[in-house]
């Protein structure tokens, strides 16, 4: 009787908590900085000055898709805010943790090299059932130039995050969006081309890299 009871009870939670409604989201970009050893580890074997500049550049401007996984639903997400402001924000505070210091304004100092980031791609998947699980992958096309515009290093880079949660959560979709954010950061800077160019980028000769 009491197997029955907890049965039916199970089933009962089954259809009463998964999520029966899927709406649009827009999800405000915020980036909070967040201590990461890696960055540590991963800081370069000079000091090095930049100045960061981001170009939104993706053809698909809608952020992602929410999908119901039992049922046939679906939902736009999209962003709300400058996804290029976001993005130079997130890459300078972690570089700022290996060490790498990102100048302000449009005159950085005498031979600083600027790291040029054109966001080709920025999506995210949510796949909802009582909870969700979330997806997020952004990609650069990287380029640091020296401060006359000669190209010292170049190169696509991406980074991948997951979260899970509850289904619609603003912060499940930030904190997944910036572990991507910071992912793509710490793949430039475990680059050891990348790390060879940041170090002499900003002579007045720039390395072949």
């Amino acid at each position: 009787m009491l197997r029955a009871i907890v049965s039916g009870l199970i089933i009962l939670c089954a259809s009463a908590c998964a999520v029966s409604s899927v709406e649009p989201l827009t999800i405000p970009l915020v980036y909070t900085p967040t201590p990461n050893p890696e960055a540590v580890l991963a800081a370069p074997a000079c000091k090095a000055a930049i100045r960061i500049h981001v170009d939104d550049k993706r053809t698909e401007k809608l952020l992602g898709v929410r999908i119901h996984e039992s049922k046939p639903l679906r939902a736009d997400v999209s962003a709300g805010g400058d996804p290029a402001a976001w993005a130079r924000d997130g890459v300078e505070h972690f570089m700022a943790q290996s060490g790498v210091v990102a100048q302000n304004g449009e005159s950085p100092g005498a031979g600083a090299a600027v790291l040029n980031l054109d966001l080709d791609a920025m999506r995210t998947s949510e796949n909802i059932w009582h909870r969700s699980g979330y997806d997020a992958r952004i990609v650069f096309a990287a380029s640091l130039q020296t401060a006359s515009g000669k190209t010292c290093w170049q190169e696509s880079v991406d980074g991948k995050a997951g979260n899970y949660g509850y289904s619609g959560s603003v912060l499940n979709y930030q904190e997944t969006l910036n572990g991507a954010l910071d992912a793509a950061s710490l793949h430039m800077l475990n680059s050891a081309a990348f790390e060879s160019a940041l170090c002499h980028c900003g002579d007045s000769g720039a390395s072949d890299n």
